[in-house]
């Protein structure tokens, strides 16, 4: 992948800044593994920088070195399973938002860095990749932060992933194996870190998609609360969004997607498509666009972070490979631009071939443009005219009917819960408990999830009594009606097609051993009235000192 921000190249001075490694705890007692990068002198703004899926905080820390030249103090951070944490990885959900949280709290507490007039401290946020998917997902629930840019970021994993329900499964093998690789337990490899490296969630999504090659109810709900599509109601914060136009993980119309979603709430976002992104190849971004998108950011961290000046970036802004320099747009696609739609039907493919699939990727190309396809695979060649010069941006499509020949199609079915007297257009909801233990001790935590299908509905849900929470992936108010002993939580907006998460704390100090019930989940349409979903209520016991 392509490396951007601090490469030196577009550095106008080298200023002097203080190196300091930290252990900042969590929520859950947890210890994040942080550097902090002062300037001399101090700072009045703070920028906040992780790394990609399997990497760890010293690939980050040469953002020092651009954060400090503009003033900026920086935080970077392993992030959980990954370089020297002791965590879990989880895949960018309610405990990675809360880590992004008790960050800022630290960085609040540095009497070197100036917080703003409001008493809250000044904050952007930059990375790439899994980084850049953390910030959107943080800045969903912590309105402290000031501005984003995150680069080559997901908008909705469900389609970067299993695009129409199909795993990319040379991706997903990838990024499976590194993730594990990469994690605690390759540092360490006893049993326990072995199988708690990553969230014991995504071995069995793993498996599962691969050998039943779609991704399982469950795992469309584990993803979707994961990703902005589900949450971008609830982002306010200025977003910069840079995404690769050859990338073949997070295409361009993920950042477009995200950018299109923000804006449709008012929210300032600008789209930056560069030439680089998840390709699988050695080349890097040319030095011309990394020191041009480096500006771009310190301008927008000026502009939204230090409330000076007007960035003036483009609303669209995009890499012209023939001529080497960047152009701008007034949207992506621009106003001015056709979309072609040519129907094939009529035309004559040359080339074609059919394949069986043996349940291996039958393709490389989809790794990288430069690739070809050394595995037999179905192809189909069209010649399209041009009448006049024209220029091609933007990712193609094609809509296709197919037809299996030998062998049983089948289909399945999905059973779903409906929404009785709760309102809500054929809304549907599903609620899965994700827990990592078949019992609980004192103090200890579990995410649960709601996954909503249809809608939009306000959704809410039932914690048992003496259990705290902790974290959630979108903000919640917390609720105890006068006239029980039963307490909720209400997340903030309609939910719609996605879901959301939050961990709950156990009560310490059981002498005896007890299940408690979270549930059942109840939505309203207009978010006063509620009707409970049946069967939607979840059973956890809880071990006391009896045992």
């Amino acid at each position: 992948m392509a490396a951007l921000f601090g490469t030196g190249v577009s550095a106008a001075r080298e200023a002097e800044f203080t190196r300091e490694e930290h252990a900042v705890e969590s929520f859950d007692g947890v210890e994040i593994p942080t550097v902090l990068f002062v300037p001399e002198g101090g700072a009045d703004a703070t920028l906040m920088a992780t790394h990609g899926w399997g990497g760890s905080k010293e690939s980050v820390e040469r953002y020092a070195s651009l954060a400090a030249d503009n003033g900026y103090a920086l935080v970077v951070w392993d992030r959980r399973g990954f370089g020297e944490s002791t965590a879990e990885v989880g895949l960018s959900g309610p405990r990675e938002v809360a880590d992004v949280s008790a960050l800022i709290d630290f960085v609040a507490a540095d009497d070197r860095i100036e917080n703003g007039p409001d008493g809250e401290p000044r904050v952007g946020m930059l990375g790439a990749s899994y980084a850049g998917g953390i910030q959107l997902n943080a800045a969903a629930v912590d309105d402290r932060i000031d501005a984003l840019v995150p680069v080559i970021p997901w908008h909705d994993l469900t389609v970067s992933l299993v695009p129409n329900g199909v795993p990319k499964l040379g991706w997903t093998s990838l990024l499976y194996g590194s993730g594990i690789a990469s994690a605690r337990g390759a540092s360490d490899p006893d049993s326990e870190n072995l199988q708690r490296g990553v969230s014991p969630r995504l071995h069995g999504l793993y498996a599962k998609a691969t050998a039943q090659n779609r991704l399982p109810p469950e795992g469309v709900s584990f993803l979707k609360v994961r990703s902005t599509v589900a949450k971008a109601d609830r982002i306010d914060t200025p977003a910069l969004v840079v995404q690769g136009l050859p990338d073949t993980l997070f295409t361009p119309n993920e950042g477009s997607r995200i950018v299109e979603d923000l804006r449709a709430d008012g929210v300032d976002s600008r789209l930056v498509l560069f030439n680089g992104g998840h390709t699988l190849t050695e080349t890097p971004a040319p030095e011309a666009q990394v020191a041009e998108i480096e500006s771009m950011a310190i301008e927008w961290f000026d502009q939204h972070v230090r409330c000076e000046g007007d960035s003036g970036v483009a609303p669209l802004t995009y890499w012209d490979i023939q001529r080497q320099a960047f152009r701008e747009a007034d949207g992506f696609p621009p106003s001015d631009a056709t979309v072609l739609e040519p129907a094939l039907s009529g035309l004559e493919g040359e080339g074609t071939s059919v394949v069986v699939n043996t349940g291996a990727p039958t393709s490389t190309s989809h790794f990288s443009p430069e690739n070809a396809d050394a595995a037999p695979v179905s192809v189909a060649t069209f010649d399209l005219e041009f009448g006049s010069d024209a220029e091609v941006l933007g990712i193609p499509g094609l809509s296709l009917s197919v037809t299996p020949i030998g062998g049983r199609a089948h289909a399945e079915s999905t059973l779903s819960l409906p929404v009785v007297g709760a309102g809500g257009d054929d809304a549907a909801v599903d609620v899965t408990a994700l827990t990592d233990a078949a019992a609980f001790t004192g103090g200890a935590h579990t995410e649960q999830e709601v996954a909503v299908e249809g809608g939009p509905v306000f959704v809410r849900d039932r914690v048992p009594k003496g259990w705290v929470v902790a974290a959630a992936d979108r903000r919640y108010t917390r609720t105890a009606p006068p006239e029980t002993e039963e307490n909720y939580l209400g997340f903030e907006g309609a939910v719609a097609d996605g879901g959301a998460s939050y961990v709950a704390r156990a009560p310490s100090g059981a002498s005896q051993t007890r299940l408690y019930t979270f549930g059942p989940v109840e939505v309203s349409d207009d978010g006063e009235e509620c009707g409970a979903i049946e069967g939607t209520d979840r059973t956890v016991p809880l071990v006391g000192a009896d045992v």
